[in-house]
């Protein structure tokens, strides 16, 4: 799995007059510009090779990637994971790339991995997690399912890309901007040349500061950011048929799972059994938490 996102930018700190090449060089050395809004990520692209597609869900399944939907969901996934077993942790990401964030095509069985995941993240909340901390995984995990209800794939690229809300990165003023999103939002065309110079090292940065000092006195724009940022990216299931698995242990909710599955002749089923198994076997040399 390759995963792609947009290059994230701070224009109230430094600016890099070149794209990171991984190699040093002493002439390409960060810029002050000044100004309150920042360009920040807002759309991860995830790429899935041949090779990665051919796997089997037991060839995969200890090795999930590590998923960056919005710099908040970054942070308290990691805040919330910090201290967690390896297996855990695995499991979580496992959730995230196989239930959520996934290369399935099919929307029933998207839906079905969607429910299933959110309820296997009930069950690490409900035996590894406690209180407020339980509470904040779900509302994060919630956010990531809702984002997966916004795919789209690009018609020329195939590749296939999320929408996210408007961020604020951790620590930034409560009067922060996200302009990254702004762009995309009400200038689309400024948003594709600003890529296209970014992609060919041209000069992207008089572009994203003509922006911003456009951005920055269109009261109409702000609001409607505003709004926007209170609403989810997506939507999520009205109805959940995992909801009312046991939770009690994990040998409990694998059994109550699968029943749920079997009560019903859909072609989701072997995708949800084999989905269930490759969870089990992530957290099988856990214990329960106490």
């Amino acid at each position: 799995m390759k995963v792609q996102s947009t290059t994230p930018f701070d224009l109230n700190a430094y600016t890099h007059s070149q794209q990171r090449t991984g190699q040093a060089n002493p002439s390409n050395q960060p810029t002050m510009i000044t100004g309150k809004f920042d360009l920040s990520h807002d759309t991860d692209t995830v790429e899935i090779s041949n090779a990665s597609r051919q796997l089997a869900s037991s060839d995969v399944v200890n090795h999930s990637a590590v998923y960056f939907g919005t710099v908040q969901i970054n942070e308290s996934l990691e805040r919330l994971l910090k201290g967690q077993s390896s297996e855990v942790k695995e499991t979580v990401y496992g959730i995230i790339q196989s239930n959520l964030i996934t290369e399935v095509t099919d929307e029933g069985h998207r839906s079905a991995l969607l429910e299933l995941g959110l309820t296997q993240a009930q069950y690490i909340a409900d035996n590894y997690m406690k209180g407020d901390q339980a509470t904040e995984f779900m509302n994060t995990i919630r956010q990531i399912g809702a984002i997966s209800t916004t795919r789209t794939i690009n018609p020329e690229t195939k590749q296939i890309q999320y929408n996210t809300p408007p961020q604020r990165p951790v620590g930034a003023p409560e009067d922060y901007v996200d302009l990254n999103y702004m762009m995309r939002k009400f200038q689309p065309q400024t948003y594709d040349k600003l890529q296209d110079a970014i992609v060919n090292n041209k000069d992207w940065s008089s572009i994203l500061q003509n922006f911003a000092k456009q951005a920055s006195t269109n009261q109409a724009w702000i609001k409607e950011y505003r709004e926007d940022a209170t609403r989810p990216a997506g939507n999520l299931p009205a109805k959940n048929r995992f909801e009312q698995a046991d939770t009690t242990d994990l040998n409990s909710f694998v059994h109550a799972v699968k029943e749920m599955i079997t009560r019903t002749d859909s072609p989701n089923n072997k995708l949800l059994i084999d989905n269930i198994e490759a969870f089990m076997r992530k957290l099988k040399p856990e214990g329960k938490a106490t």
